[in-house]
């Protein structure tokens, strides 16, 4: 599976950005090119602990095996609902919210190993977890908007 913590993947994903424009239209959902970058910076910022989004207590995602294919095998599924949390920044510069996003994707690829912030569904998930976790929604998102 994919990581942020590999360079190459995540400095691919960063270029695909590049192509993203503010007037891009995405194949599904309601989201806009500046509102999924604002999205993808809320979710960065809840896998840094900078925002802390609340438990939806759901146990079952939190054990091996249905966390493990979740978050490495099983493709995000199209239109799920999001956490208000993660729909809290509201797009202003295009240019400086995806230089932000670029930003949180570094941070969160070189932080330390070790555990990490809770996540609503999956409870506490390691550095390495997150990583592969939010590589897969950027992927889901790139694919949403054609990039």
């Amino acid at each position: 599976m994919a990581s942020l913590r590999d360079e190459k993947v995540r400095n691919g994903q960063v270029e695909r950005l590049q192509k993203l424009t503010p007037e891009t239209k995405g194949k599904w959902g309601r989201l806009s090119a500046p509102g999924m970058v604002c999205h993808l910076i809320d979710g960065l910022k809840m896998a840094l602990g900078d925002v802390e989004v609340a438990s939806l207590n759901k146990k079952i995602y939190q054990s091996f095996p249905i966390k493990h294919l979740i978050i490495y095998v099983v493709p995000f599924p199209k239109n799920v609902p999001t956490a208000p949390e993660l729909l809290a920044t509201a797009p202003s510069d295009f240019e400086g919210d995806r230089r932000q996003l670029a930003e949180l994707m570094e941070r969160l690829a070189k932080g330390p190993a070790g555990k990490g912030p809770s996540h609503p569904f999956f409870g506490p998930l390691t550095n390495e977890e997150w990583n592969a976790l939010q590589w897969k929604h950027v992927e889901h998102h790139l694919k949403q908007f054609g990039i």
